[in-house]
């Protein structure tokens, strides 16, 4: 039998805690949307009220902590194709909402110095693999999100391949004002410049409703709050199971290099999003994806690397990128990000739980839509009349 977390029995000992410790708000993950959650809640309650955020590990041990860093508007797949399949007006909003993420990130914690994440606003680049079609649709994307009045701009294969001294590539989507950060920095610096209560090496159990509020059961004993946020993502079924439908756990691998001449600047998005790079400050390289090469295998919760993601990595940097495929790779790993049916997250009220609210199913996009999910979620949760995160976002 597979127990998940929330069906292993307590110990006698574990249930006798005392009296559930009290909280005017309780978020449930440690994340860039529960950080982000918290942040905002304080701010909305205010400075005398407690909001505590527990984490089964440690701040951004999961998939916040093990992406690439990118701050960037848009998604993977051109904005066309996700208009045919979402309808224009949900496509649209997801541009919109991230690069709504993206001021706030800025105006909020970065630019002002609030949070030091070692953010290099040098823009973003969605660039099409050569003699593939891709280009067609990217530079049709960038014409219909111009006429939108979204914030981008076209480069032709020349451009590109100037910009990013490699080979092999066509036309890009441009945005100036995205960039590449720290993810672990970021969240801890939300944590610090929050306000509110940390918990880590807390893992929550289960929730459920309690004489008009929540109680949310947790090693370490028992909470009460009137208002909860679960912000677990992929992991968001282990506490809701009737997440467990739409929600599914998919790894995502990466390695980084040794520092060498810094030569590329900006983040870098490929075939669709596929493989994604950039170049730190220190010129070590980062490089993700290559998920089709094992598709059907790079599902479930284990975040190691295989080697035959990690060797299709290191091919793709030898065609695309040859001048810095001659770093040394000095460090791999891997992340679970969680992908929907329809590619949109989900967003709700917990069933049967009063007073508690989820975000779940980022599909990849986390960091691009975290803080502006927390702010939404925070909202909801103090009872504010919201609508919704992206059109077309559906709660089950």
């Amino acid at each position: 039998m597979h127990w998940t977390t929330s069906d292993i029995p307590r110990s006698l000992w574990q249930t006798r805690g005392g009296e559930p410790r009290q909280a005017d708000a309780l978020v449930v993950g440690g994340g860039i949307v529960g950080l982000s959650a918290a942040f905002w809640l304080q701010r909305l309650l205010g400075a005398d009220h407690r909001v505590v955020l527990l984490e089964a590990g440690s701040l951004a041990c999961r998939a916040s902590g093990r992406n690439a860093g990118f701050l960037f508007t848009g998604s993977a797949e051109p904005f066309t194709e996700l208009a045919r399949r979402w309808g224009s007006e949900a496509a649209l909003s997801l541009w919109r909402r991230t690069q709504e993420n993206r001021e706030l990130v800025r105006t909020e914690l970065l630019d002002g110095g609030r949070v030091d994440a070692g953010f290099l606003p040098e823009g973003s680049w969605h660039a099409s693999l050569a003699g593939t079609g891709q280009e067609e649709a990217l530079e049709e994307s960038c014409d219909e999100l111009r006429r939108a009045g979204l914030d981008c701009e076209w480069r032709d294969a020349a451009a590109v391949r100037k910009a990013c001294g490699g080979r092999g590539l066509g036309g890009a989507i441009f945005v100036a004002r995205d960039g590449g950060l720290d993810p672990v920095r970021l969240c801890r610096g939300l944590a610090e410049a929050g306000g509110f209560e940390v918990r880590t090496g807390t893992r929550v159990r289960d929730l459920e409703a309690a004489g008009g509020q929540v109680r949310v059961a947790a090693d370490g004993g028992d909470w009460m709050a009137p208002r909860v946020v679960v912000a677990l993502n992929a992991y968001a079924p282990v506490i809701l199971p009737h997440l467990a439908a739409d929600v599914r756990p998919v790894r995502g691998q990466m390695l980084a290099t040794a520092p060498g001449e810094r030569v590329l600047c900006g983040v870098w998005y490929v075939n669709r999003g596929h493989e994604y790079l950039r170049q730190l400050a220190d010129g070590s390289v980062v490089l993700g994806g290559a998920r089709l090469t094992a598709e059907h295998e790079e599902v479930g919760y284990l975040e190691s690397p295989t080697a035959k993601v990690q060797g299709a990595l290191a091919e793709f940097m030898r065609r695309c990128f040859p001048h810095l495929a001659e770093l040394p790779v000095v460090h791999r790993w891997a992340g679970t990000m969680a992908f929907t049916p329809d590619g949109l997250p989900r967003v709700g009220d917990v069933p049967g739980v009063p007073g508690a609210v989820y975000a779940a199913g980022f599909n990849g996009h986390g960091m691009s839509l975290g803080f502006v999910s927390g702010r939404h979620l925070a909202r909801r949760a103090v009872g504010q009349e919201v609508g919704e995160l992206l059109a077309g976002a559906v709660a089950v």
